[in-house]
């Protein structure tokens, strides 16, 4: 009997402990990981490759959530629809958009694409309309079908993030078209809340619907594109909450953040040379070295320095997504059209004249987006034809300014150490500054045969004086050596006439 009830006690203990251990489980489960993926500036094409690399990064560190940060004015339509419909196919991750400042345009698409928003108090979301401002500020006017076909892939695209992150497809619609009217009411009696549009409201009854207590009645009037603030936008169901940083929001929800992905130097870099100003210095500094490569051949800095701007002048907005290939061929066919002009035919300025015009279209389209809905040449928006005025300003700005600097150069470069022999004076290599110097056309009587005598090194590329006949003064040439190096103040024999400069040999 004693063993019985000893074995009886046991097993009450050991179901009294198995019952208590069910009820209160000891904590084993980890912190979920996140990742914080900020995306800041302009959105475009190089932006765009560097989210989704960013993703994988972020996948490959254990990442199940993935806050992407937005503080953003918005950008190409094109990088906006791609980065949404990526966010949209990342089924093995939590995303959450966590606006920090604003997220206007494109940065909206992004936000509301996220399986999830949150916002930073104060911070802005909205108004992403494919029709830009015109300089005034109001809105560009267009006719009802073109408004329509530029609208229409980005209504879709915010129609289905609507409808896939439980956000309200008429509110997501009044942030894109213009012409949407929003109520939100709710009814007295039951509590529940909508949002209908202008027939549907002017049909509810009055007596059992009313606005909702400290929401704007229209939510949005039919007259601008809906933009809210963080508030708002948690009142209408749009942010999930407010929280002061991503670090904040990932305790709130116990998270743990084992990365952040933030713009490096590189990006600042190409951000800073896709603004328009730079731009216009680019093509200042890219046409100022080709005029000294072409004056002075062969000294090698100038050549790398135009190969150097050029490649940066083309290369950053194919880069990020506001240049065609078929636009930067017309530039590099414009290039090789007026060094036919110079080299090969010189004098008839047809080639030169068409190769000009052909290199300033080509620079000026670099400046326009492609405009969602028209893949086809022609504009056919008013804001695209303002970006392409302001491409043609900074295009022939930077064309003046290098007329401007090589103007101040000729005066003041001969005073420098390394850089007096690009521009010549009357007293180089060794001509008496008594000797009259003509250094502005080449002696009409230029013929194969004549001696000169170097007044520049030839590296291969240089300087040459030959006297004219008619007028006995001593005139300047562009020469190149064709046996390299040629010192200065050595006498030279002209082989070749070739347009504006002479091949020539020691003689």
């Amino acid at each position: 009997m004693a063993l019985r009830a000893l074995f009886a006690t046991v097993v009450i203990v050991m179901a009294i402990a198995a019952r208590a251990a069910m009820a209160d489980p000891a904590p084993t489960s980890q912190p979920s990981q996140a990742a914080v993926i900020v995306l800041r500036g302009e959105v475009d094409n190089y932006s765009r490759d560097t989210l989704m690399r960013r993703f994988d990064s972020a996948r490959a560190v254990g990442a199940k959530t993935v806050i992407v940060q937005i503080d953003t004015y918005g950008g190409l339509a094109s990088a906006g629809l791609e980065i949404s419909q990526f966010l949209k196919r990342q089924n093995d991750l939590h995303t959450v958009a966590f606006i920090d400042k604003k997220a206007y345009s494109a940065g909206a698409m992004i936000a509301l694409a996220c399986d999830e928003m949150v916002m930073q108090p104060g911070s802005v979301v909205g108004d992403c309309a494919p029709i830009m401002f015109r300089s005034d500020g109001s809105l560009d006017a267009l006719p009802a079908a073109e408004r329509a076909k530029a609208e229409s892939p980005i209504l879709a695209d915010f129609r289905d993030s609507a409808q896939r992150n439980g956000y309200n497809p008429l509110l997501a619609e009044s942030m894109v078209a213009v012409d949407r009217v929003v109520y939100f009411v709710e009814n007295g009696k039951s509590g529940e809340r909508k949002f209908v549009n202008e027939s549907e409201y002017q049909a509810l009854p009055k007596d059992a619907w009313q606005s909702v207590p400290a929401v704007p009645n229209p939510v949005d009037d039919g007259r601008e594109l809906l933009t809210v603030h963080a508030d708002l936008a948690q009142k209408l169901g749009l942010s999930r909450g407010q929280f002061d940083s991503p670090e904040q929001l990932a305790s709130s929800r116990g998270w743990e953040i084992i990365q952040t992905y933030a713009p490096g130097v590189g990006e600042a870099i190409i951000q800073t040379l896709n603004t328009g100003w730079a731009r216009m210095i680019l093509i200042a500094i890219f046409i100022l070295s080709v005029k000294v490569a072409f004056s002075t051949p062969g000294h090698g800095v100038a050549e790398a320095l135009s190969l150097l701007t050029l490649g940066l002048i083309v290369g950053i907005p194919l880069l990020t997504g506001y240049a065609q290939w078929w636009e930067i061929l017309m530039i590099f066919a414009g290039l090789a059209l007026v060094a036919f002009e110079i080299f090969v035919f010189p004098g008839h300025f047809v080639s030169g004249i068409v190769g000009l015009l052909m290199m300033i279209g080509g620079l000026v389209l670099t400046f326009v987006p492609t405009e969602p809905g028209h893949p086809g040449f022609l504009p056919h928006m008013g804001g695209t034809w303002l970006s392409v005025q302001r491409g043609l300003l900074f295009v022939t700005g930077g064309m003046l300014c290098s007329l401007l600097l090589w103007l101040w150069l000729q005066r003041y470069l001969p005073k420098l150490p390394y850089f007096g022999r690009l521009i010549l004076t009357t007293t180089s290599g060794g001509i008496a500054a008594s000797t009259p110097v003509d250094s502005k056309a080449r002696p009409a009587t230029l013929e194969v045969g004549m001696i000169g005598r170097t007044v520049s090194e030839l590296r291969p590329g240089g300087h040459a004086a030959f006297d004219d006949a008619t007028t006995g003064a001593k005139r300047i040439v562009d020469v190149v050596s064709e046996d390299g190096f040629v010192a200065s103040d050595a006498e030279v024999v002209v082989r070749e006439v070739r347009g504006s400069y002479a091949i020539v040999r020691p003689a």
